[in-house]
């Protein structure tokens, strides 16, 4: 009973938030996925990994960020799928003729795959930037290469900066009539190179204060202690072990080319049934597992909200 009641209590602390997850564990989910993504080379597979996805990415910023890759998802996604069966001459199934060239059945769903294989992991990479901050990335890659984790960390930091500094650039320059935007393309190129030469100046002005500031805060001088630490709980120790057995799982499935839609040399039916079932509730488990912690928040949230507005109509009803 005593059992019991901590692996209940812990298996609702594990459906708490994705944020409030250990790092190790979000990594853990992050490459598992990923090469899921990669291994699982199946249209249904990948089109509900890509649809949880992004699901996953509308609960966590309603989906600000992938607005942003929207347009390069969706460009890469149709060129993919429509050049692959134009390059792609092999199988048994021809649908139709184009440019004297055999369209086929097999080639369209390889695009098909690879197309989804391409959104999806770019719309994943978009939700771990979200996910993932800073001070998760140092305290997990930090203990294999510190120097390494904190250049990567100072180079990532400084494309958004760049991008803002050019922006305010091109403001200051337009309000005096110099514009990249207008003109002839001698002149255009000319205001761009200024423009070019300011942001250099100002980006080495910015290393030298930022190293200035990290020499006098000390660093490198003795042993390197943690801004933020991160400690397990039995919740994170709950997820990583569902993780790591389905994930298991998951790899066995790809091993026995279950979860594998074999184009050649013979298309082989699109479903299988049996344990191809199985496999596919334990990839959506697998891949939704951070929608069930954020959706139980969720709806732990709208129930507070309902509480506290019963608990004010019954306060005003008193009054009167």
């Amino acid at each position: 009973m005593e059992l019991y009641e901590k692996l209940f209590r812990g298996f609702w602390r594990l459906v708490r938030g994705i944020r409030s997850t250990h790092p190790f564990v979000l990594l853990i989910y992050f490459v598992g996925t990923v090469t899921g993504i990669m291994l699982y080379q199946h249209p249904i597979f990948l089109m509900i990994s890509f649809l949880l996805i992004i699901l996953f990415n509308m609960m966590l910023d309603k989906g600000r960020e992938l607005k942003k890759w929207t347009t390069l998802m969706i460009t890469m996604g149709l060129f993919t799928f429509v050049l692959t069966p134009l390059f792609n001459q092999r199988g048994n199934h021809i649908l139709f003729y184009l440019f004297n060239k055999q369209i086929m059945l097999e080639a369209i769903i390889q695009g098909a795959m690879i197309a989804l294989t391409l959104v999806g992991i770019l719309a994943l990479f978009v939700t771990f930037n979200i996910l993932f901050t800073t001070d998760k990335f140092l305290f997990v890659f930090s203990k294999f290469s510190q120097q390494w984790t904190l250049l990567i960390m100072l180079a990532m930091r400084f494309v958004p900066l760049l991008r803002r500094k050019i922006n305010d650039m091109q403001d200051m320059q337009s309000v005096k009539g110099l514009s990249i935007k207008e003109g002839n393309i001698r002149q255009r190129a000319k205001n761009g190179m200024q423009l070019l030469q300011m942001l250099l100046s100002g980006s080495l002005e910015d290393s030298i204060q930022a190293a200035d500031s990290m020499t006098a805060r000390g660093y490198g001088t003795g042993r390197r202690s943690h801004y933020h630490a991160f400690q397990m709980q039995r919740r994170d120790y709950l997820a990583l072990l569902f993780l790591l057995t389905s994930g298991v799982m998951l790899f066995y499935g790809w091993r026995t080319q279950i979860g594998v839609l074999e184009l050649l040399p013979q298309l082989e039916p699109f479903w299988q049934g049996g344990f191809q079932n199985i496999l596919m509730v334990i990839w959506v488990l697998f891949i939704g597992f951070p929608i069930v912690m954020e959706g139980r928040e969720v709806i732990k949230w709208k129930l507070y909200q309902l509480e506290e507005s019963a608990s004010l109509t019954q306060k005003k009803s008193n009054v009167h």
